[in-house]
């Protein structure tokens, strides 16, 4: 059975392209066209609260990453509409990559409701040497993700593994360098003032998430506040 997949886009207007222009795009041909397939179950559009670029983040939640590999997606790119080719062409940066879901699955906060993500967004991504990979993951299984759940405002957290990256077709690729880290982890709160508690600080300091985070090539975190949800009805 496949596995649950994410589309994880981030995403910068720039300077030949309005903000109002980009999100307007976005919100009402971009992502209708993918919520009109039936395996999009939701999709959300998150804004930086951390004062780090790329400044926008689109996460879709695939039923698996197969669907991105058949039409109708795999034939988006050229069937553009005139609008969508003028937006591509002069659109900053669209970095997109796609992750496959990583057991064990953790349940949510009680009362937890997809169509309401967030409202905050932590995103976390690890790269670390192979031979700690399993130490990691059970780092966040055994200890740090069962802590974060005792945080006061703590909604939600998953776990993806990379597949693949770039830029969007018809995008320059010479803006996206590199290839991201391999761990993605993305944590859904209430409120910021969760990451003043005593819980939180404890969760993110043990002796065990330090010996991590001292071993990690890259420990890349970011903050979001949503922007706009759809989900299949």
């Amino acid at each position: 059975m496949s596995k649950p997949g994410l589309l994880f886009v981030f995403g910068e207007s720039g300077p030949q392209l309005s903000d109002a222009e980009f999100n307007d795009w976005y919100d009402n041909e971009h992502v209708p066209l993918r919520m009109a397939i039936s395996e999009f179950r939701n999709t959300t559009r998150w804004t930086a609260i951390d004062g780090k670029r790329p400044h926008y983040l689109a996460t879709y939640d695939l039923a698996s990453c197969a669907i991105l590999e058949v039409p109708p997606y795999s034939t988006f790119a050229d069937t553009r509409s005139e609008r969508e080719k003028d937006v591509i062409r002069r659109v900053q940066l669209l970095d997109r990559r796609t992750y496959e879901q990583l057991e064990p699955v953790f349940p949510p906060a009680a009362g937890y409701d997809v169509r309401e993500p967030g409202p905050i967004l932590v995103t976390m991504q690890i790269d670390i040497k192979p031979e700690l990979e399993d130490e990691l993951n059970r780092w966040y299984t055994e200890e740090h993700i069962p802590l974060l759940a005792k945080v006061p405002g703590w909604r939600r957290s998953r776990r993806f593994v990379l597949k693949s990256a770039g830029p969007a077709k018809g995008t320059d690729a010479g803006k996206v360098v590199g290839r991201p880290p391999k761990y993605l982890a993305v944590h859904e709160w209430d409120s910021p003032e969760s990451f003043e508690t005593q819980e939180f600080k404890h969760a993110t300091s043990t002796p065990w998430r330090m010996k991590m985070f001292e071993s990690a090539d890259v420990w890349d975190g970011r903050q979001f506040k949503v922007m706009r949800t759809w989900v299949q009805e």
